[in-house]
Order: structure tokens, then C-alpha cells, then sequence
């Protein structure tokens, strides 16, 4: 077997890899359930998550990224030797052994980067490479990222929002908000707990989400949702109109709004052509947002396209670009110190 070329997008919700061969490996939430007392890593990603406020004070569950960035290094590490485990339960290889390509914010800082590289260094990379993601999912949205034309990607992740004009292999322009669909989930729960003394979780604000329209007027729909009563404590089910939620909804949609309107506004005039033909290509988790599409058409007026897989269009760009490598800008050699 061949030496293997990996992708890995680290994102504030989810660690996705995928292989050069266009195949996911691995695909799981961004967390790590961890004993304090025996400071012992019990679970990660699906199973992590599924005990998340379900456990003993002992045990908690965290998500080291925040934002799109490293919070906790620590945490961190003893998360991507877990995945490095899994990961090499697949392929038979460490990632020592690997091509790695690693996908990174637009504008990362040189401090971001560095945690980064020493978290993989610190599990035996002599070398990787680092990429934008806006350029990774561009290609693996399947856009002519290498042609001298506009290709718009808006990636809503769950930490940040992120719209680049990318052309002849290298981001133009870009911007960034690091606040996207976790922040919405916190909205919910907010609402909930104010509004109805209800206490839910951040999980089931995340199920309410997927709920939701970006026009609840259009579609409105009763919710119900689980939660513990704040006055008497006892556990309750409330049913609320999906309409509560439309200003939680509004600040998200403007949010992404605003992040795009940076971009096309600093965008250079001989490309606007093409933007007005080609259009928008939305990835990331937010994307699917009950129509999105077509609220943000109506906003700018231009084509909105919805990547082939959302969810997977950085992590599978980034396992393409060693094959690319020679019509890429935004791409760097890191070598361990």
C-alpha cells in the first residue's frame, strides 16, 4: 500500500478526514468525554456527545474548539490521538506515515497555526501542510477553483461564518464571523429558559434548530421540546410555535448576510461579472437551514447553489490538493521543529 494522503478539517462542531482516495474516514463531533478523577479520556465524538449533561459531576464533556480555534490544547491532543487511533484502524497507517493536509480559517494567526502543527507534531508528523478551508471547500464543492474566474463559497460552520471569493487558486478577499450555529443554539436555549422557565440543553436546541425556516411566517409549526421546569424542577414537555424563534433566526440570517456583503463589496469590478452569473455556493452544517437559499437570493439577488455534500466540502478539498499542488496560493509546508 501506497503512502496515503489525509484531509483533516478540525471544526468547532465536527473532525472530518477524508483520504485522497475521495473516501470519508472520519466524521464525529469535535468532543471528548473525560474522567477528572482518573484524568482519563472515555469516549470521543458520537459517544462523547450522547453522554453530554447525562453524567456524574466527575465526568464532563467538552468541545475544545471554540470559534473555529483551539481553546484547549490539551484537550485538544488527547482528542486527535483518539482520532488518530480510529483513523489508522482504517487505513493501517499512523498519521506519522501520511501525507497530511491540514485546512485552516482565512487569516488564521500565526498562534492558531502553531497549535495546530504541534498538536500533530506531538503525535509524530515530521511535516504537514496547511490550507485555507475557503479554497479546500471550494474544490471539494467541485468549483473551477484554478480558472481565473469568480467562485464565491459561503462555509457556515457551527463556529464561525466564512465567505471568499476565490479565483485562479487563491482567495481574492475574504471575511469571517466567528459566531454562526452554536451561537444560535445558545439563542434557543436563552429563549426558552426566559420566556417559559424551561431549562433545556444545548443539544436539544440544536434539534429545535433543524426545526426552524428561515421564514417561520411561511411555515410556522408547533415544536415540542423537552426540558426541566425551573419552578418546580420536575422534567416537562412545552409546545412553542416556531415563530418564537424568528428574531433568534433574523440574527443568524443577518449574520451571514453581513459576512457576505463584505466579501462581494471588496471583491474586485472585473469579477463581478462572473459573480452575478456564477453566483454563491453555500456550504457547511448552517447551510441547511430550512431556505436559506432562497432568503439569501432575495437579499443579493444573485444565483444560490447548495454544495454537493455540505458537511464534507473542506475535508474532501483538502485531501485533493496534493494532487493540485502546482495551481494552489494558499497552501504552506510546515516542517517540526
Amino acid at each position: 500500500m501506497g503512502k496515503v494522503t489525509i484531509g483533516i478539517d478540525i471544526g468547532t462542531a465536527n473532525i472530518s478526514i477524508y483520504s485522497d482516495m475521495e473516501k470519508m474516514i472520519f466524521h464525529e463531533p469535535t468532543v471528548l468525554a473525560y474522567d477528572t478523577k482518573k484524568n482519563k479520556v472515555l469516549e470521543i465524538g458520537h459517544e462523547a456527545k450522547e453522554l453530554a449533561e447525562k453524567t456524574p459531576g466527575s465526568i464532563v464533556v467538552i468541545s475544545p474548539l471554540q470559534g473555529g480555534i483551539i481553546v484547549d490544547f490539551d484537550m485538544t491532543l488527547r482528542l486527535m490521538k483518539k482520532v488518530e487511533s480510529r483513523v489508522s484502524a482504517v487505513t493501517g497507517k499512523r498519521f506519522k506515515q501520511m501525507d497530511l493536509i491540514v485546512s485552516l480559517l482565512p487569516g488564521a494567526t500565526n498562534i492558531e497555526r502553531q497549535a495546530i502543527g504541534d498538536i500533530l507534531f506531538s503525535l509524530g508528523v515530521k511535516s504537514l501542510y496547511f490550507i485555507e478551508g475557503s479554497l479546500a471547500a471550494t474544490m471539494g464543492a467541485g468549483l473551477p477553483f484554478e480558472k481565473p474566474i469568480a467562485n464565491v463559497i459561503v462555509d457556515i460552520g457551527a463556529g464561525k461564518i466564512t465567505t471568499s471569493l476565490v479565483s485562479y487558486g487563491g482567495i481574492v478577499t475574504s471575511a469571517t464571523i466567528r459566531k454562526s450555529g452554536n451561537e444560535l443554539d445558545r439563542e434557543i436555549a436563552q429563549l426558552v429558559r426566559s420566556k417559559y422557565n424551561v431549562l433545556i440543553g444545548l443539544e436539544t436546541a440544536e434539534q429545535v434548530k433543524w426545526q426552524l425556516h428561515c421564514d417561520m411566517s411561511q411555515v410556522s409549526h408547533t415544536i415540542e421540546i423537552e426540558g426541566r421546569d425551573l419552578v418546580t424542577g420536575f422534567p416537562i414537555t412545552i409546545e412553542v410555535e416556531s415563530t418564537e424563534f424568528q428574531n433568534e433566526v433574523n440574527e443568524f440570517l443577518n449574520r451571514i448576510l453581513g459576512v457576505v456583503q463584505t466579501t462581494l463589496e471588496n471583491s474586485p469590478p472585473e469579477l463581478s461579472g462572473n459573480i452575478r452569473a456564477s453566483g454563491l455556493m453555500l456550504t457547511g452544517g448552517g447551510s441547511l437551514l430550512g431556505g436559506l437559499s432562497e432568503w439569501l437570493h432575495s437579499k443579493i439577488a444573485v444565483p444560490i447553489h447548495l454544495a454537493p455534500a455540505p458537511f464534507e466540502s473542506v475535508a474532501l478539498g483538502t485531501s485533493m490538493a496534493m494532487e493540485h499542488m502546482d495551481r494552489l496560493i494558499n497552501i504552506d509546508k510546515v516542517v517540526a521543529r
